[in-house]
């Protein structure tokens, strides 16, 4: 069954609209804003690859320069550090798992340590000790760095099969995403509907789910570019799954942690395409926008945004406007067209194909979100969401950094035999000139 987007469109409007009249939507406290109460729920938004300049070209693409993204109007912002435990560049599962655990990792790891050694306890994992709903949200497959990092274990991100075996053991309330492929969760998807998960693999199906546990996978491996996908689409945006997944998660009336990745902004960098970006990072900023509504109109709900770090260099050089900004009233293929044409009226300068060790965003509204002026690095984020829920902020466990060295002691080791050569060589020198001077 095929369900038109202009009507999901007004239907995400109305949903909206009836959020900010504070009409009884969600069954959140409604305490003053004012207080840091614990349990809250959470919802962490992380822009995989999303720097400060991909979130102002989003921005200027959608809103002109009189607009302003949501993403860049929290009460509480900074900027942090995404460096990995060696202090070099990161990756997704590295970041992922410096947020979801607190702890930092190498490259490569899944909420695990150092050496791949000893299990890391996610914050999904004590969002559960603590009795809440959890759910993952994400436009890749779901086994991909940034999501696994919450409910997986593995040495390697790229361990798909055991990625997803851990998932269908993981007890998590929401997941959905793509990846129903053989080398992803398809070959889990029995596992799931035995522990009683509906599986649904297109947007009216999940419309009409109203309980959980449910599994949703919409494409075998990630979701296709958002500019090639038709109005006619059976696979949801990023904000129509959000508005879904707090639902479903509301309605267990628990308090719940739900992760949401924009998970292609990375992909646009690494590409380095800009109408790529344009549309992620739009599709994005309105899924934040929902819940930042929600956050507003009560206490006990926080919302944060970050990324797990920079991809591509970007720099806005500058622009100059012939399409005007989409508008509400416009078709979805207006729409469509008008971002794809404002995106390349800006000229921009991409630095590399690559990740950046540039800091990224971390903007916060809701319980405990104060403490994001004083956050440094991503570890950070973690502290500031376990708070959330038991009022601690440590993570779990001890021992993650036994034997790491970091990697000027490496350096060290690696050079020491020459710099003892050239050291002796040095001192021989300078016995020989001084038995010279002395004869």
């Amino acid at each position: 069954m095929k369900f038109k987007r202009k009507s999901r469109s007004i239907a995400l409007l109305l949903i909206l609209v009836v959020s900010v009249l504070n009409i009884n939507l969600l069954n959140f406290s409604n305490k003053t804003q004012a207080e840091n109460i614990y349990p809250s729920s959470i919802i962490l938004f992380i822009g995989d690859g999303m720097g400060l300049e991909q979130i102002k070209f989003g921005s200027l693409v959608e809103f002109g320069e009189e607009g302003f993204s949501s993403i860049l109007n929290f009460p509480f912002n900074t900027t942090v550090s995404t460096t990995n435990i060696d202090g070099t560049k990161t990756d997704s599962a590295a970041a992922a798992t410096a947020i979801s655990t607190g702890i930092k990792t190498q490259n490569g790891r899944i909420a695990t340590n150092w050496d791949g050694e000893m299990e890391l306890t996610t914050i999904l994992e004590i969002a559960q000790m603590n009795g809440y709903a959890t759910g993952l949200v994400a436009t890749c497959h779901l086994t991909h760095a940034t999501p696994a990092a919450f409910a997986a274990h593995e040495g390697s991100r790229g361990d798909y099969l055991n990625i997803a075996e851990d998932f269908s053991q993981a007890d998590v309330d929401v997941f959905l995403g793509g990846g129903s492929g053989l080398e992803y969760i398809g070959n889990y998807i029995d596992n799931f509907t035995a522990q009683g998960y509906e599986y649904v693999t297109e947007e009216a199906e999940l419309d009409l789910i109203t309980k959980t546990p449910v599994l949703g996978l919409f494409t075998e491996v990630s979701f296709p570019k958002l500019q090639t996908i038709p109005e006619d689409s059976t696979i949801p945006t990023l904000s129509e799954m959000t508005i879904k997944a707090i639902e479903l998660l509301n309605a267990t009336s628990q308090p719940f942690f739900l992760m949401i990745e924009g998970s292609q902004i990375d992909w646009a960098g690494h590409a380095n395409d800009q109408v790529y970006l344009a549309h992620q990072i739009i599709e994005f900023e309105k899924a934040v926008k929902y819940a930042k509504t929600l956050a507003e109109q009560v206490s006990d709900l926080q919302v944060l945004v970050t990324a797990d770090h920079e991809t591509g260099g970007l720099s806005i050089e500058n622009y100059s406007f012939k399409t005007e900004i989409p508008l509400e009233t416009d078709s979805y293929k207006v729409k469509q067209e008008k971002r794809t044409n404002r995106s390349q009226e800006i000229t921009v300068d991409w630095g590399t194909g690559g990740h950046t060790n540039t800091k990224v965003i971390l903007a916060g509204y809701g319980p405990f979100t104060e403490e994001i002026l004083t956050a440094k690095h991503h570890i950070d984020t973690f502290s500031i969401m376990r708070q959330a829920i038991d009022g601690q902020s440590e993570p779990i466990g001890e021992g993650y950094y036994k034997g790491h060295l970091p990697i000027y002691a490496w350096i060290l080791v690696l050079f020491s035999p020459m710099i003892i050569s050239v050291s002796l060589a040095f001192i021989t020198v300078k016995i020989i000139r001084r038995k010279k001077t002395t004869k």
